[in-house]
């Protein structure tokens, strides 16, 4: 089996291991700079923002550069990391050593494409590292009342509203990875982000993964996500094309991400990560799932206006973890319902700013 040409060969051991290896190198010293400056950044706002474990209920924001992610997923790649005890942390395997090895244990296209989206994400960085910044931010809504506070939405939430339904536009084509930036895409997938993307999975979550790979360093510091959880990653560069889906992904080719970068030096793209029920059936229909649902990224939306993301639009396209078990009608409208909300409380928001 002949995975690469020998001129991939050749670039592979002669350029980039070398490189991969000099970054590896300077972790320490990226690590150090990295605690020295990142809790700078939202400073002025009360927010620490260094590189942690951001627990269960533990609601948080770090800030990596793009730099730091890659000499982190080059410790991944040669399998540096402690692999003890995170199961009991909640916290999915990091190294890559599966990835590489499921390529001898029942070798698959979809798998060697996986891997070919890893490989090019480090020739792209060794060959030209970007210099911007990504945030991972773990959102809680609060089980208790609080007056000041957004909390978990009860029955009577919802059934007592009297705020307007906004537009709502449904499209039969089109990728989420490819909506315009000032979108919001929603990811509804597995309770630990990334899912089975160091794995065997290769679903929505998985893919977006593997050709956005810098999203697979959330995974070093993000336990499980809860009901009352979300986790949203602003900048993740998109590397690589690819086509199809699950067994029929493959690598296509590379990708030249030209979204714009904010105030704070990351690139406009913004996904929200909830759990998903899994095989659900008819306990979807149950009332506290319904509440579940809807309140999976409804988090704390005024104190990120305070850092100026407005009037996004949401784009979110259905996947519950197994086929055949989607409710398009019933998602559709849990969508619309929470969804407006939301566009009229950031209305408000801005126009009383």
């Amino acid at each position: 089996m002949q995975l690469i040409s020998r001129a991939e060969a050749a670039e592979w051991f002669g350029k980039v291991l070398p490189a991969l290896a000099n970054l590896l190198l300077q972790l320490p010293t990226l690590l150090e700079s990295h605690y020295q400056n990142a809790d700078y950044i939202l400073g002025k706002y009360g927010f620490k923002t260094s590189l942690r474990l951001l627990g269960s209920q533990e609601a948080g924001m770090v800030f990596l550069s793009q730099e730091l992610v890659g000499a982190l997923l080059a410790y991944a790649f040669f399998y540096l990391f402690p692999a003890t005890n995170r199961g009991a942390n909640y916290l999915r395997t990091i190294n890559f050593d599966e990835l590489l090895a499921s390529l001898y244990e029942g070798y698959s296209q979809k798998q060697e494409s996986k891997l070919k989206c890893i490989v090019h994400y480090f020739k792209r960085i060794c060959s030209c590292m970007p210099v911007g910044l990504l945030s991972f931010e773990r959102k809680v809504l609060p089980q208790d009342r609080h007056p000041l506070f957004k909390s978990y939405p009860e029955a009577d939430f919802w059934s007592k509203s009297v705020l307007p339904l906004c537009t709502f536009e449904v499209n039969s084509v089109g990728f989420i990875e490819e909506q315009s930036a000032d979108a919001l895409e929603v990811d509804f997938a597995n309770k630990y982000i990334g899912g089975g993307a160091l794995h065997r999975g290769c679903l929505q979550e998985e893919i977006r993964f593997m050709i956005n790979p810098e999203l697979i360093a959330g995974m070093l510091f993000l336990p499980s996500v809860a009901d009352n959880e979300a986790i949203e990653v602003i900048c993740a560069e998109r590397f690589c094309d690819y086509k199809g889906y699950a067994s029929s992904f493959r690598f296509a080719g590379d990708h030249a991400d030209k979204r714009h970068f904010d105030s704070f030096g990351r690139r406009i793209t913004r996904i929200v990560a909830i759990d998903a029920l899994c095989s659900p059936g008819m306990k979807q229909y149950a009332l506290k799932y319904l509440l579940r649902y809807v309140a999976g990224d409804h988090a704390d939306k005024r104190r990120l206006d305070s850092f100026g993301r407005r009037n996004t639009r949401i784009i979110a396209i259905d996947a519950l973890c197994w086929p055949g078990m989607k409710q398009y009608a019933l998602k559709c409208l849990l969508q619309y319902v929470k969804f407006a909300l939301e566009q009229v409380e950031c209305t408000e928001n801005s126009s009383s700013s």
